[in-house]
């Protein structure tokens, strides 16, 4: 049976976290929103996949796109900058990945889906290995293969696309071999690649299904009529910049360590103080059997004894925030627990 291995986009899901939970923070006024997110769903899918190696990509701040700018001076020019907070999360994130057991890498020139093509080629060459990318960028769907698939991260923390192969090709009507020829006319404004301008993604579709690749495309202009093959001609230097520009780099200096990444190699107990100290206790509810101990099991009696009954105004925004809920009949009422020592 083929091994799993987890590769997280760190900032990308990080992203997703911090938006998702804005303003949440410890007692003392420490930001903890997006750490707080990205553990979440994290662990979630962690549980769900069940892995045997987990490890986080993760885009080196300021120095991540000098390759890129090298063959692109715009490349993702207009991005605003993150607020104050974000940035200020990131240390207490990169310390609760430690505490995961989840080893992090990052490097000057490669973004996080490049350290993440380059960790799913050496996982494809050593063999018996599932491949699981977890990100919100889109540029990772040129790594899928029969062995790799990606969830790719929408709004909030919920909504999530699962691709394979067969979902590829449904989704978008071409052939994962040919998603770079779609990135190189159609471009992406989230990153600032022009790809052909007036070329949207139904059009560039069309042109792949008919002419296979780029190259098909230009060495068939004359088959294409005049308003396209205008802007075609015009758009030809920009198409195959945008190519480039979109190919993931595969040669991160990065080395498949699976003993690193091995899930059960954890301290359960540090993890359980961390958590405790950014005031996460209901994600020691949600932490997977291997990263739980004795002391973080939790049971429906351990949950409601003794409990302090909450009433009135409290209810409601109590049970719609709780993560979880536990339902006690007793005989005569029911109880609802969202957190130990406390029902409604």
């Amino acid at each position: 049976m083929a091994k799993r291995l987890v590769i997280i986009d760190g900032k990308s899901v990080f992203y997703r976290g911090y938006y998702a939970m804005p303003g949440l923070s410890t007692a003392d006024g420490t930001p903890t929103g997006g750490v707080y997110g990205f553990a979440a769903l994290s662990l979630e899918l962690i549980k769900q996949l069940e892995p045997d190696y987990v490890c986080v990509a993760w885009d080196k701040r300021g120095t991540n796109i000098r390759r890129r700018l090298a063959i692109y001076s715009d490349y993702k020019a207009g991005r605003k900058p993150a607020p104050p907070d974000f940035y200020a999360q990131i240390p207490i994130l990169h310390e609760l990945l430690a505490a995961f057991g989840w080893p992090l890498y990052e490097f000057d020139d490669y973004e996080a889906d490049d350290i993440m093509a380059t960790l799913d080629k050496q996982a494809e060459q050593h063999g018996g290995i599932e491949t699981y990318l977890i990100t919100s960028d889109l540029d990772a769907l040129q790594i899928l293969d029969q062995n790799t698939y990606l969830y790719a991260l929408k709004k909030g923390l919920t909504n999530i696309d699962k691709f394979d192969i067969p979902a590829f090709e449904k989704r978008y009507g071409i052939r994962i071999g040919q998603f770079l020829d779609l990135k190189s006319l159609k471009g992406d404004s989230s990153d600032n690649i022009p790809g052909v301008p007036g070329v949207g993604e139904k059009t560039a579709v069309k042109l792949l299904q008919q002419f296979e690749t780029l190259d098909g495309v230009y060495e068939n202009l004359w088959q294409i009529k005049d308003s396209l093959r205008r802007k075609l001609e015009a758009g030809k230097k920009s198409a195959y910049m945008s190519r480039e520009l979109a190919r993931l780099f595969t040669d991160a200096p990065v080395k498949l360590d699976l003993a690193a990444m091995d899930v059960r190699d954890l301290d359960t107990t540090k993890l359980r103080e961390l958590l405790e100290k950014l005031e996460f206790r209901s994600l020691l509810r949600k932490l997977p059997q291997h990263m739980r101990d004795g002391a973080s099991e939790v049971t429906p009696n351990n949950i409601l004894a003794p409990a302090v009954e909450i009433l009135g105004d409290k209810v409601m925004p109590m049970l719609v925030m709780a993560p979880e809920l536990l339902v006690i009949w007793d005989g005569d009422m029911v109880w609802l627990s969202h957190e130990k020592g406390k029902v409604a």
